[in-house]
């Protein structure tokens, strides 16, 4: 990932972001027209941005369901409704901080914000970072380091990622290492971590140097302690670092997975069908990856595919039935990437358009942008030059087709978000009549 050329505006994450448009250092092309990839916990099959609410993936949350009958819309008053958040965080209550981070998740996931907030985008940032601070609320924590992910994802084109990207990387760091820290705040630093790399890094280099972090001062501990929050982060996390090394240099991802190929044999004989699901699909990713221009194999690749094998015909008297259906159909496609150099096709229908992802390195990311964004992905596929740049696709956001589909951002009337909604429309509604009475005066 190369930063962006300031000069055009339009050089988002060239050079190992991209490879069908820049080859590797090494020459191998990218076979972005490959059907070789497979969609996380699901089957092949189309989803439409209703669903959107990740209600099945490993990370979702409540707080991402958003229904029909919620009918309050936001429009264009994010930016107040979101200024009155940052005044709300400097509550000395920690449950009064946590409503509001939740109804800023709202808001920067169901809006592309990077056009806006000028001068004010690190004053937001900083408000984040002295959440993720506190030690009173784990809750709080995790509710600001997601927000950290989602503001790399609105403002990663613009030149505040890159000057803030050192110091969020530090922090996150220290968190994520930290033994007598709570599981699920480790992982979701772990996760912001990745996605600040995968947005403002460097280059493919960064991508490299974290990935070994990721390997031995997270993932292996992880995994010895079972702490399978942390351990399916590491392995979801490494997932999209890969990414980025493949397309910047297919010989050092092989050096980098051969090291960590003994910790994703583990993962599959992790607890978690999830971790064992987000080990395999690695395999698959790093294997497509270095198999694109010859018949590739790992060194144990015997013991992996016995492996792959056993998973797939596992009793479901261990499992329930969920889970043996998520285990069957992920190792399933798994085998098919490994053997046949075959896997399903994604397809997912965004504001009326099909969208096709056919290949791992796509899928990988899509997972890591769904689990920040939830149901506020299709929002960002249409509005946020990143997500468009990242996954090579382009919405005309001015015809009538995309007016007519376009999402709303909707909230429940009884929500602190709507509350607080109501509260910004009672301040400006009494400024106005201040200075109407001052004009008198």
């Amino acid at each position: 990932m190369t930063r962006r050329n300031r000069d055009s505006g339009s050089g988002l994450l060239r050079s190992a972001l991209n490879s069908s448009r820049v080859p590797s250092s090494t020459g191998r092309t990218s076979q972005r027209d490959t059907p070789q990839l497979q969609y996380s916990q699901q089957a092949s099959r189309d989803v439409s941005d209703d669903e959107f609410d990740d209600a099945a993936s490993t990370a979702s949350s409540d707080a991402w369901v958003m229904n029909e009958d919620e009918h309050i819309e936001i429009g264009d008053e994010w930016e107040s409704l979101l200024d009155t958040a940052l005044d709300a965080l400097g509550e000395k209550r920690a449950a009064a901080r946590e409503k509001t981070l939740q109804s800023m998740l709202r808001l920067m996931a169901h809006t592309y914000m990077g056009d806006g907030l000028e001068g004010r985008r690190v004053m937001l940032l900083e408000a984040l970072r002295r959440s993720v601070r506190s030690t009173k609320s784990h809750v709080e924590q995790e509710r600001a380091l997601h927000g950290i992910s989602l503001w790399f994802v609105n403002f990663g084109t613009q030149d505040e990622a890159e000057s803030e990207f050192a110091s969020v990387s530090e922090q996150l760091r220290v968190m994520v290492v930290d033994p007598a820290g709570d599981s699920q705040v480790r992982a979701q630093a772990l996760g912001a971590l990745g996605v600040a790399n995968f947005i403002a890094g460097a280059d493919f280099r960064d991508a490299a140097e974290l990935a070994q972090f990721v390997h031995t001062r997270v993932l292996d501990p992880a995994l010895e302690s079972r702490d399978m929050s942390v351990a399916l982060q590491a392995f979801s996390t490494l997932g999209l670092l890969l990414t980025v090394v493949a397309d910047g240099d297919s010989l050092l991802l092989e050096n980098i997975f051969d090291a960590a190929f003994d910790s994703h044999m583990r993962g599959l004989r992790a607890d978690s069908v999830d971790v064992r699901v987000s080990a395999a699909q690695n395999f698959a990713l790093v294997h497509s990856a270095l198999g694109a221009d010859s018949d590739y194999a790992f060194d144990s690749q015997d013991e992996l595919i016995g492996m792959l094998e056993m998973l797939q015909h596992e009793s479901s008297k261990r499992l329930g039935k969920r889970d043996i259906s998520v285990q069957r159909t992920a190792v399933r496609e798994v085998l098919r990437t490994i053997e046949d150099s075959n896997a399903p096709e994604l397809k997912l229908n965004l504001h009326g358009r099909i969208v096709r992802f056919g290949d791992w390195t796509r899928i990988v990311r899509l997972q890591a942008f769904r689990r920040v964004l939830g149901g506020g992905l299709p929002v960002h596929f249409a509005r946020n030059e990143l997500v468009q740049d990242v996954f090579e696709v382009k919405f005309d956001s001015t015809g009538d087709d995309f007016a007519c589909n376009r999402a709303r951002v909707v909230v429940n009337p009884s929500s602190e978000l709507a509350k607080m909604r109501s509260r910004d429309i009672r301040r400006r509604r009494d400024a106005r009549r201040d200075e109407l009475l001052s004009d008198l005066d």
